[in-house]
């Protein structure tokens, strides 16, 4: 087995520098850790072997690495995670990768030098190579929310597709044909599933036609709701429904209304879907599909505590129901 000295030849910095990245002691570039991490992986230099004795055992810190921690629903999941770890007498860094390649992959280094004894992540697009990171050195990982199916690792996911379908044929057994559906995120595994869902649900209940389908990639999700939304009616006049794929786009897509002088939901019915806080709160009150929200992140703590204690325990996939909870913002259509 390689040792620190071939670990610094071969990244071409001192043994040292190897020495602080390894221990998560002292300033090290990204730049010299990833050529660290890369040349510990080329010559299968076994972190968890002398390296991790280092590491006095645990340090009783935990990651949480969302995607968007302003967004209601992760700010939730969040406190929820922090609530039970705190409960354990752990202490929890919580990141924000803002959907940004490079702050993921500044977070999963700052990880590694803190000495994390795991983390639980909602990807971004861009994890898989941040994820690889963390369990080739052996840190127990548990994905939340979006999902990297080839991995082998723990997760707690909901049923998007199921979530989907539910919330679909609720606007379409009111008699609405003619529906806008609001996503974000293109390569989200989560806006995926729930596409597919309501896909399904308007060949097996209204055959041969197809819901209108606006994307956003904008973090500001309650601006672009706003707009998606004008565009969608000023385009689609004969529309008398928008399933919004998250609650914050639902609210961005009510105040659109309410300015294009619609009442919701006499003229325009809206669904969310995530069922946050706000959602029973904002006028009128949010037809949603609801997802355990507290329940996700408490279960994910578990199953890290659980692998953080024994390394051995089976790899586990908790999939959540989701649930129609109908409000006040959907009705027949006029």
């Amino acid at each position: 087995m390689a040792n620190i000295k071939q670990v610094a030849e071969k990244a071409e910095v001192s043994v040292a520098t190897v020495s602080r990245v390894i221990n998560g002691s002292g300033y090290v570039s990204p730049e010299l850790q990833e050529r660290v991490f890369n040349a510990m992986r080329e010559l299968n230099y076994e972190l968890n072997a002398p390296a991790r004795s280092l590491r006095s055992q645990e340090t009783r810190i935990v990651g949480v690495l969302v995607p968007q921690l302003d967004h209601p629903f992760f700010s939730a999941l969040s406190f929820a995670i922090e609530r039970t770890f705190a409960a354990q007498g752990y202490n929890v860094f919580i990141c924000s990768a803002e959907e940004n390649a490079a702050k993921e992959e500044d977070y999963t280094l700052m990880m590694l030098r803190q000495r994390v004894d795991g983390v639980i992540i909602g990807p971004t697009g861009y994890s898989e190579t941040n994820l690889k990171r963390l369990i080739e050195q052996h840190i127990p990982v548990v994905l939340v929310d979006r999902d990297f199916p080839d991995l082998e690792v723990n997760r707690v996911v909901i049923n998007n597709f199921q979530g989907g379908y539910d919330g679909a044929r609720h606007l379409l057994e009111l008699g609405h044909e003619h529906v806008g559906v609001i996503g974000a995120h293109e390569y989200s595994g989560a806006r995926a599933q729930r596409t597919k869902g309501i896909l399904k649900a308007f060949a097996d209940l209204l055959p041969g036609t197809t819901p209108t389908l606006v994307l956003t990639d904008q973090l500001q999700q309650f601006a672009q709701a706003y707009e998606s939304t004008t565009y969608l009616i000023q385009e689609n006049p004969r529309l008398t429904a928008i399933f919004a794929l998250t609650d914050v786009l639902a609210v961005g897509a009510l105040r659109a209304a309410s300015e294009l002088g619609l009442r919701v939901p006499a003229d325009l019915s809206i669904v969310g879907f995530d069922d946050i806080a706000l959602a029973s709160f904002v006028v009128p009150p949010l037809t949603t599909v609801a997802q355990p929200i507290a329940a996700i992140g408490e279960t994910a703590a578990h199953i890290l505590l659980r692998r953080m204690v024994d390394s051995s325990q089976p790899v586990e996939t908790i999939t959540f129901d989701t649930k129609l909870v109908v409000r006040e913002s959907t009705a027949p259509p006029p």
